[in-house]
């Protein structure tokens, strides 16, 4: 009878001081490579993921101090030495220690690698924000991000008054917001080139306000490693969902990789999805818009309950619960009523499934913004999938990627889909990623 391999389980966390010239270098690291339990969370719909490590007193963690000491006294097994590049050599003492109550400092680095049989990822960098040191030493972290939140990192004084001011403006050298806080802008988020309209920031908000307001208005921003650099800073990336009429999400990718295959046969854990059948009569979609005036306005589109295709003149769709536009606003701007709003027709949609659109377009009427909705009813996933699943570690998925489904006993469900969020854990249950996936981009 074959024996099947066994995947060993193994960590890596290391965490020091803060190096001010270089966030991502950790200084007087120390090691731990056992932990009870490791929960990563992190969304692209939140700028800020967090990281909570529980492992029990009397863990042992590994230190290397440098210095000129003498052998004496010492064994020598745990000492090495190192020729620097000046001809200096150098001493290093590894020490083994277990951890107490005085081991880690709030803004302390973390870093933390997980995988199986010794090949590992790195799947979190940022700080300790707290930590628990009662009957179990419990650290809470945060992501890198956790730098734009600081009152030192205030947003500088931004005021723009284009419509048609975008996310490069603000976060490039037109703006500068990350000026100082060494982000840059992720690569594909500047080939977007996503519009937000106009502006006006004071100094009394922190980088990390205003970039989360922005989740408001469905222009999510989250970190992602640039695959340029991928040992540098992780960059601001900047996604919409629904940012087209053929409801195609632009979210910044992995470059020319393809989606990671998830094979239910040999990846999944746990199974929490369901198929999600939307019956088209009752499904109404909600369309929002940013209009010249800078104020946003909306749409609700259905299937019209009296449409007659053998009827001339019976509309196959109908404009209900509209923005009713002033006057004023009219004369200003020229934005026109939709005609949801003018016949004021007022519907119940309790029993509908609704599904929430944002235009990606300025300077928009109701008009055009009916006919973009409508657009984005006709093409919107009527048969798509809910819930969440969760994979073993193999994969060590990221927020935002794409992943496609493949499911040989089930394929109404094998499809590309997008990862909203990811929660990893790691420890002596196991090695888990639990995604959820809202979003069907192709089948």
């Amino acid at each position: 009878m074959a024996i099947t391999s066994l995947n060993v389980l193994c960590c890596s966390i290391r965490i020091g001081d803060v190096d001010p010239s270089n966030p991502m270098v950790i200084k007087n690291p120390i090691e731990i490579t056992g932990i009870q339990e490791i929960e990563i969370a992190e969304s692209y719909k939140k700028l800020i993921g967090t990281a909570k490590l529980t492992f029990p007193k009397g863990t042992i963690y590994k230190s290397t101090i440098i210095g000129n000491a003498t052998l004496e006294g010492v064994d020598a097994s745990l000492i090495t030495t190192e020729i620097m590049q000046d001809g200096v050599i150098i001493e290093k003492r590894s020490r083994n220690t277990a951890v107490n109550a005085t081991t880690f400092k709030i803004g302390q680095r973390v870093n933390i690698k997980l995988g199986y049989d010794g090949v590992m990822k790195n799947m979190f960098d940022g700080y300790i924000t707290a930590y628990n040191s009662d009957s179990q030493f419990v650290l809470h972290c945060e992501n890198m991000a956790y730098k734009l939140k600081l009152k030192l990192k205030q947003a500088p004084k931004i005021e723009s008054a284009s419509i048609k001011t975008s996310v490069n403006d603000v976060l490039g050298e037109k703006f500068g917001l990350l000026k100082g806080t060494g982000f840059q802008i992720h690569s594909e988020t500047k080939r977007f080139d996503i519009q937000i309209g106009k502006m006006k920031i004071t100094d009394n908000f922190t980088v990390a306000d205003i970039l989360n307001e922005w989740s408001k208005y469905k222009v999510y921003c989250f970190l992602k490693y640039d695959e340029n650099s991928p040992d540098s800073m992780p960059t601001i990336a900047v996604g919409r969902p629904y940012s087209s009429s053929k409801s195609q999400p632009t979210f910044p990718s992995d470059g020319s990789s393809k989606p990671f295959k998830i094979y239910f046969n040999y990846h999944v854990a746990k199974n929490d999805l369901e198929i999600l059948k939307v019956d088209p009569k009752f499904l109404a979609v909600i369309g929002k818009a940013l209009g010249a005036d800078g104020k946003f306005f909306e749409a609700t589109i259905r299937l019209n309950p009296e449409y007659d295709p053998n009827k001339a003149g019976s509309k196959e769709f109908q404009t209900v619960n509209a923005t009713q536009i002033s006057k004023k606003t009219y004369k200003v701007t020229g934005n026109t009523t939709a005609d949801g709003a003018t016949t004021k027709t007022k519907v119940d949609l309790s029993t509908y499934i609704i599904v929430p659109y944002m235009s990606p377009n300025m300077e928009i009427n109701s008009d055009k913004l009916v006919e973009e909705t409508i657009e984005y009813f006709k093409n919107y996933n009527l048969n798509g999938i809910t819930g969440s699943l969760t994979i073993f570690g193999d994969l060590a998925l990221n927020a935002a990627v794409q992943v496609e489904l493949i499911d040989d006993r089930n394929p109404s469900k094998n499809a590309i889909y997008l990862v909203e969020e990811v929660t990893t854990t790691f420890g002596v249950n196991g090695y888990r990623q639990k995604i959820t996936l809202p979003y069907r981009i192709s089948k």
